[in-house]
């Protein structure tokens, strides 16, 4: 009966640090960045399709964008090759960031 109450006491002790860790840990993946890099299909004023192909894979998202998204390298133009920043969200990915790349050189 002497140990009865120190071991309830660490084992209380070892559940909320087990706690405060997984918080923490779920903390960390909502600030991981998403990134999605394919070709712009569709530029409209309110959203972003982009398409790409993994492994014979053709994969199509859709992203919102509103006033606070930012463009950076060029401007957005069909068949342009970008890579989109999005925050997800209950009904849609949100773009953040699009980053415009440059057009390959043909080399002779």
């Amino acid at each position: 009966m002497k140990f009865l109450g120190p071991l309830v006491l660490m084992v209380l002790g070892f559940a909320i640090s087990a706690t405060c860790v997984t918080a923490q840990q779920d903390d960390q993946d909502k600030d991981k960045d998403n990134y999605f890099t394919g070709t712009l299909v569709e530029n409209a004023p309110d959203h972003l399709k982009v398409s790409r192909v993994l492994q014979g894979k053709s994969e199509n998202r859709v992203f919102k964008i509103n006033a606070e998204t930012k463009v950076e390298g060029g401007r957005l133009r069909v068949r342009a090759r970008i890579t989109v920043r999005y925050a997800s969200g209950d009904d849609s990915d949100t773009a953040i960031l699009v980053i415009v790349r440059p057009a390959s050189k043909k080399q002779k």
